[in-house]
């Protein structure tokens, strides 16, 4: 189709037929444009949402990810996409209640929700096959932070450790890490005057500048036994007093125990790249649906989320193409004109920086008269749908202006935003003098409207990948100190024998091992009571090494393998594989557990001479290097970088060098324009004068033939030297005006073959955008692995332990 150009979003039509072919043009949106962000406006049944989902569907076409945030429900209809654009692909969505009140069956309402998108589609020249492409090119996943009931995120690190080393930086997520948890537990709290702020910033400052992540099982024990002494040059004592400091500990408790906060603790962990990327690197579109969350939960989640975004934007290089969209259905509270809660200092960190990055910021409200319109002020396209109220209209109006839109004819255009339709909009756009009257496309997604619980439900589990490891892994125990795996003096510390004690039928102390081997324990989720099961952990360091490659790589990591009854006590083959910071164990038992029995092979010391050997061999033959490569962009993978970061990398590369050799083939033609269009103006000018010449030869004409008539009149039909010069004026003025008249039609012959030639400019440009977009069409699927393996000799064993792990970890 016309509009299916890479990098640009077919968003609608103009109410204007600029080329002349007799319908209204496509309404093409530059993607780039989104790197100077976007707010759309506009009251409800505006035909925002159909707007921003035909804006989501638009970067899915072109490959580019976004994360979603949704408070209101509305988004997750981007999951409701037809190809087959058939009766039994809606028949699920479809409300029942409609049905029932229209007096028709719900199959027959599906029939004719089916039959509108097919109709509306056509209108808009889409098609199923359309659909199609975009779930191909991108993945479609939808969230439930804090739910269990769909697909959640946990947020059991809370914040994690900045790399950024920009103190105001670090210092604006300081501030809004603590606001955000003190919001949650009901303080609206002032980051300067108050001392519960202060010193919770003071506890996280700390904790990141140890490159430590901070969860509230960390805070509540650094809020009772701060590891601070003073803040500023008082002592903590004085500053924040021991029982203000329980009293504190106790409410944020409070949250921890609490259930609804536990579904925070519990899914996928918040990763921004998995929510960007497949593991495979394929683009993805997250829906992050809060509808279900408190005012208080939303806030939290969404700063957690907004600091996130910001740690994983620093992480990236600076490009001029748009990398990711961030797209907020609702803003109206998080960023309010006077009060600051947590949220708003984070947006605008991203407002004012994200564009470096290649991050585009789109921000939807219904509430335009509640926005701190100078903290906007970095926003370059304006979308503005209508708004029936004054108040409204006046306030967008006035910050329209303040955010440097200025030139507006207030009046005329209140009225027109007034007087707007359902899917209509005005494009605001600095560059442009005058806003862009368009109506949206059809949506290739079903519109059904806010999901319900059992919807999102359903959509959410829809793309469940593989069960991650159960969480019990790495959870450390309040009021112990986490001991890591590979810290030597730990894992050469022998057990000292004891008896095993057995209570009611269970073994309730772990039985003794072999002599000389190091024993410890991953905790569960429960502190007490859980039954644990013997395990072994081989940590290892690998040096892999390739002359034609380059390669000379060290990567270390753990190995778990469960140690089982019977002819094969221990197979590597069912162990799991972990970094060496994802894994935290303890040289302590756990209270009250519960132990299975411990194998007779694994009592004996030359066992596990054995089993380590059989490590090395495993990971000889199973642990190889997966190294990535691009030859065509000439890109290779860094040390430790995964497939679906390199991937990204590369579809990155290959956008950035699409839009590059797109301008320059814009360029060459651009040169080529202003010469056309200087003669087009010249011819346009020329028949100006000849039709201004052809008149006043006109007028002369008549004038002449009017003198001669008159004179014959008034001479008595005498014939005089006086009468017919008059009249061989008039024959010469007539003769002038047929050639001016002639001169006109030369003139406008000589414009339509200069407009001819721009018509053909045009097509030749399209046809030279059009081959230079397709040179770039797959090139990011051209991403070739090499395997490298180690050599044997090149695998050295750090530390070889047997482990107690929940019994939950290898079912």
């Amino acid at each position: 189709m016309e509009y299916e150009k890479l990098g640009q979003f077919y968003l609608g039509t103009v109410a204007e037929d600029r080329d002349g072919d007799g319908r209204p043009d496509f309404m093409l949106f530059d993607s780039r444009e989104l790197r100077t962000h976007a707010i759309c406006v506009g009251m409800t049944g505006s035909g925002k949402t159909g707007l921003g989902i035909a804006m989501l569907e638009e970067a899915a076409m072109d490959g580019i990810p976004a994360i979603i945030v949704d408070p209101k429900g509305d988004m997750g209809n981007l999951l409701l996409s037809f190809p087959g654009l058939t009766a039994e692909e809606f028949r699920p969505w479809v409300q029942e209640s409609e049905a029932k009140a229209r007096g028709i069956t719900a199959d027959e309402l599906a029939e004719e929700k089916a039959d509108a998108w097919r109709t509306g589609l056509t209108a808009s020249a889409q098609t199923g096959d359309r659909i199609r492409v975009m779930r191909e090119r991108s993945d479609f996943a939808l969230y439930t932070p804090g739910g269990l009931f769909g697909r959640p995120l946990s947020v059991e690190g809370l914040f994690n450790a900045p790399s950024e080393q920009d103190m105001e930086i670090v210092n604006d997520m300081v501030v809004s890490a603590s606001s955000s948890v003190l919001h949650l537990i009901g303080i609206e709290a002032d980051p300067i005057k108050s001392r519960e702020h202060v010193f919770l910033s003071e506890i996280i400052r700390q904790r990141w500048s140890e490159g430590k992540a901070v969860d509230l099982p960390h805070l509540i024990q650094a809020v009772q036994n701060p590891p601070i002494k003073t803040i500023g040059v008082m002592d903590i004592e004085s500053f924040f007093p021991e029982k203000n400091r329980f009293d504190l500990a106790l409410q944020l408790n409070s949250i921890l125990a609490s259930p609804s906060f536990a579904s925070f603790l519990q899914g996928e962990p918040l990763n921004i790249d998995n929510l960007l990327y497949t593991a495979e690197g394929k683009p993805r579109l997250s829906i992050l649906s809060l509808a279900h969350l408190s005012d208080a939960e939303r806030m939290f989640f969404l700063t957690l989320l907004l600091n996130q975004m910001i740690a994983w934007m620093r992480s990236k290089q600076g490009t001029d193409s748009l990398r990711a969209l961030f797209y907020m259905d609702e803003i109206f509270g998080y960023f309010p004109p006077v009060a600051n809660p947590p949220s708003k200092l984070p947006l605008l960190t991203l407002l004012k920086q994200a564009r470096a990055y290649g991050l585009g910021m789109v921000l939807a409200t219904q509430n335009p008269a509640d926005l701190d319109y100078k903290g906007l002020s970095n926003i370059g396209s304006w979308f503005i749908g209508r708004l029936s109220t004054e108040r409204d209209r006046s306030r967008l109006l006035e910050g329209m202006v303040d955010t440097a839109h200025v030139g507006l004819e207030r009046g005329s255009l209140s009225e027109t935003i007034a007087n707007l339709e359902k899917r209509e909009f005005l494009l605001r756009r600095p560059a442009e003098k005058e806003p862009t009257l368009f109506t949206t496309r059809f949506c290739m997604s079903y519109l059904a409207g806010p999901l319900t619980r059992e919807q999102t439900a359903l959509l959410a589990r829809q793309a469940l990948p593989a069960a991650p490891v159960p969480p019990s892994v790495g959870v450390a125990v309040p009021e112990t100190t986490a001991v890591p795996v590979q810290a030597a003096t730990v894992l050469t510390q022998d057990l000292p024998v004891q008896e095993v004690e057995v209570q009611n039928g269970e073994i309730t102390q772990a039985p003794i091992g072999a002599a000389g081997i190091p024993v410890h324990y991953l905790y569960g989720n429960s502190f007490a009571g859980e039954k644990y099961t013997p395990a072994l952990l081989a940590y290892l360091s690998i040096h892999y090494d390739n002359e034609k490659h380059s390669i000379s790589e060290d990567r270390e990591l753990l190995r778990l393998t469960p140690v089982r009854e019977g002819l094969l006590t221990v197979d590597w083959n069912e162990s799991k594989l972990f970094e060496p910071d994802e894994i935290d164990s303890e040289d302590q038992p756990p209270a009250n557990a519960r132990y299975a029995s411990l194998p007779a092979d694994a009592r004996k010391k030359t066992s596990y001479t054995q089993w380590q050997k059989q490590a090395v061999d495993h990971a000889y033959r199973t642990d190889t290097l997966a190294y990535y490569t691009h030859q065509e962009l000439k890109m290779f993978s860094e040390p430790g970088e995964t497939e679906r970061d390199f991937v990204a990398r590369v579809q990155l590369a290959a956008r950035e060098n699409r839009d590059a050799a797109l301008d320059k083939v814009r360029d060459q033609y651009d040169k080529k324009y202003k010469t056309l269009e200087g003669k087009i103006i010249k011819a346009e000018e020329k028949i100006d004068r000849e039709t201004e010449q052809s008149k006043d030869a006109k007028r002369q004409t008549a004038i002449s033939f009017g003198s001669a008539v008159l004179g014959a009149f008034l001479g008595k039909s005498l014939v005089t030297q006086s009468s017919v010069g008059r009249a061989g004026t008039a024959a010469k003025s007539a003769s002038r005006s047929k050639r001016q008249a002639e001169d006109i039609v030369r003139a406008e012959d000589a414009l339509k073959r200069l407009t001819d030639e721009k018509t053909a400019l045009d097509a030749e440009m399209e046809q030279a955008l059009s081959d230079m977009a397709a040179v770039y069409d797959n090139v990011a699927d051209n991403v070739k692995t090499v395997l490298i393996k180690p050599l044997k000799r090149d695998i050295a064993v750090k530390a070889f332990a047997l482990v107690w792990v929940p019994e939950s970890m290898f079912n």
